[in-house]
């Protein structure tokens, strides 16, 4: 009798942990792709963040000797995510340039 009244139980609790050993493997995978996804998130922004300073550094250097002295300069919108406002550029003698030319 006793036998009977467990055997219910011991299914379910076998099930039960069947369940739990496959929740533990899932949440094990998730955490490992979010640590992957993290560590190329990073690699990604300390990409651009190299390549934006190359390029807004030779940008500044060029705009100089076209325009004779002039300054430029390009500034991220959001320094903490570069990728979601995008970038701005500024030029001060460009701004000068543009008073005086007058389109007929």
């Amino acid at each position: 009798m006793i036998n009977t009244v467990l055997h219910p139980y011991s299914m379910q609790e076998s099930l039960y942990l069947q369940r739990v050993a496959a929740l533990e493997k899932s949440t094990e995978r998730r955490n490992e792709m979010r640590k992957n996804f993290d560590m190329l998130r990073k690699n990604r922004f300390n990409e651009f963040m190299l390549g934006f300073s190359i390029i807004t550094s030779k940008l500044k250097e060029m705009y100089q000797m076209i325009t004779l002295g002039g300054d430029a300069e390009l500034e991220l919108v959001d320094s903490l995510d570069p990728f979601s406002e995008g970038i701005n550029f500024r030029s001060a003698s460009l701004t000068h340039i543009l008073y005086f030319f007058k389109p007929k």
